[in-house]
C-alpha cells in the first residue's frame, strides 16, 4: 500500500501535486479579463480551497508536506503565494492532517544532495532513482516532496543517502504525526 501522503509545490497558476499514485498539476481558473481582478483572485482561492479540501478527502493523508515560499519572490506575486499558502495550509489544519512546510533548500539536499540544485537536476535524479518523468518541474517538485513525506513516514519510494536524508530531521510539523485530531 502507497503512503498516504499528499505533496504541494504551490504557484499562482499551476501548482505541481503528488498523491499515492501520482502526479497532477492543478491549474487556477482563468482571468475573467485581460487581467486579474479582486473576484478572479477570490475565485483562484476558492478554487484551490475546494481541490485541496477534495484531496484530502479522496486520499485521507496521514501527513502533508508544502514547499515553502520562494525568498526571491518580491513582487505582488509574493501577496499571491502567501494567499495560496495560507489557504492550503488552513484547509490542513481544519482536516487534522499533520503538515511541514518545506525549505526549498530541504527538498534540493534531499532529492540530489545539492542544495543549489535546478530544477533539472531535480527531474534527473528522480529518473535515475525512480525512472520516472514528469511533464512540469512543479509536478517533480511536488513528487520529490511525497518522496520526503513517505520517508518520514517509515516507507520511502526511493533510497537517498543519510546525508541527504537528513533533512528530514529538520522538518517542522504542524502536529505529532499520527496524533489524534
Amino acid at each position: 500500500m502507497s503512503p498516504r501522503v499528499l505533496a504541494l509545490d504551490l504557484a499562482a497558476e499551476c501548482s505541481g501535486v503528488a498523491y499515492p499514485g501520482g502526479t497532477m498539476i492543478l491549474r487556477a481558473p482563468a482571468p475573467a479579463g485581460r487581467t486579474r481582478t479582486l473576484a478572479d483572485n477570490l475565485r483562484r482561492l476558492d478554487h484551490i480551497d475546494t481541490q485541496v479540501a477534495a484531496l484530502i478527502r479522496l486520499y485521507r493523508p496521514q501527513v502533508a508536506l508544502v514547499e515553502d515560499y520562494a525568498r526571491r519572490v518580491r513582487s505582488g506575486a509574493a501577496h499571491t503565494l502567501a494567499e495560496i499558502g495560507g489557504a492550503v495550509r488552513l484547509a490542513l489544519w481544519r482536516a487534522a492532517v499533520p503538515f511541514a512546510v518545506v525549505n526549498i533548500d530541504h527538498l534540493k539536499k534531499y532529492a540530489t544532495g545539492d542544495t543549489g540544485a535546478d530544477k533539472t537536476a531535480l527531474a534527473l535524479a528522480a529518473f535515475k532513482r525512480a525512472g520516472v518523468e514528469f511533464a512540469s518541474h512543479d509536478e517533480c517538485d511536488a513528487w520529490w516532496l511525497y518522496c520526503m513525506g513517505a520517508d518520514v513516514l517509515g516507507q520511502p519510494v526511493v533510497r537517498v543517502p543519510a546525508a541527504q536524508r537528513a533533512v528530514l530531521s529538520r522538518l517542522t510539523w504542524s502536529a505529532p504525526i499520527g496524533a489524534p485530531p
